[in-house]
């Protein structure tokens, strides 16, 4: 959840240091890989606006779509029937960290964040990847393909719609 958290998070904060953007879209592979070299891939799509909206869609292996609306973040989880609704509380600043990127070479970048470092490729002007290892030492790495930038996109893409039978998980204390 806090990988997830923190990835749609990193996104929302683009800062013109890496990428000045109106919009993004793009498909999206994320691998996360543990300590026993286990690994999960996820793939879907990726839409966010400066205006501090995302939502990632999950295609595959399980489908689910993941809303940021500013600070609050609903996870649609289909196959469980359900909604969580929760709060960004206990995620970091991710602004601050795209903020404080520094170039370390012609093609990365890197943030310090909490004993955690984020180093962010880019290609053709606009990230191509992200690699970090989260608290738990697990190895992220998110691939983006296909990405566009300043196109437009509805706002009702980032409507939430949590159908009326499904069970809703609030943990916004």
């Amino acid at each position: 959840m806090k990988i997830l958290l923190f990835l749609l998070l990193f996104f929302l904060g683009l800062s013109a240091n890496i990428l000045n953007f109106k919009t993004l879209s793009s498909d999206f592979t994320q691998t996360i890989t543990n300590e026993e070299n286990s690994t999960i891939t996820y793939t879907g799509n990726f839409y966010a606006t400066s205006k501090q909206m995302a939502i990632w869609i999950y295609k595959t292996p399980i489908s689910k779509k993941v809303y940021f609306i500013k600070n609050q973040v609903v996870i649609i989880e289909p196959e469980l029937e359900q909604a969580i609704i929760t709060t960004l509380k206990q995620s970091p600043n991710f602004a601050t960290i795209i903020k404080q990127a520094k170039k370390i070479s012609k093609n990365r970048y890197l943030t310090k964040y909490e004993d955690t470092n984020y180093y962010i490729y880019i290609k053709n002007g606009t990230i191509s990847s992200i690699k970090y290892s989260d608290k738990l030492e697990n190895r992220v790495v998110i691939k983006l393909n296909n990405l566009e930038k300043n196109i437009i996109l509805d706002d009702a893409l980032f409507k939430v719609n949590i159908p009326k039978d499904y069970d809703i998980i609030n943990n916004n204390s």
